[in-house]
């Protein structure tokens, strides 16, 4: 059975950020766009798809983009994915461990 994705709004914001640092549509579509479409293709059919992110309960981590440059954060219920946070992994540690203590 395939689960619903269902985007919070902070993992909007986070989706609406890079579309505006990337800039470019073309660029975004290539960057972001069909490989976050691939992946969550997958998520919905194999929902354990993604790795424990060490520290949490229930958040599962995949990498998608460029390099595998971004990180989808998220927790796999019942019927549903929910996806919490999507993070450009190119950044300090501690920066990610603050953001996602806030899941």
């Amino acid at each position: 059975m395939a689960h619903e994705i269902v985007w919070t709004a902070g993992a909007e914001a986070d989706l609406l950020r890079i579309y505006e640092q990337v800039g470019d549509h073309d660029l975004a579509i290539k960057v972001l766009r069909e490989p976050l479409k691939r992946v969550l293709s997958l998520l919905r059919e194999y929902p354990a798809l993604g790795s424990k992110v060490h520290g949490t309960q229930r958040i599962r981590r995949l990498l998608t983009g460029p390099g595998k440059r971004f990180g989808i954060f998220y927790v796999a219920e019942v019927r549903r994915i929910m996806i919490h946070a999507l993070i450009d992994m190119r950044q300090d540690p501690e920066l990610l461990r603050l953001r996602l203590n806030d899941l």
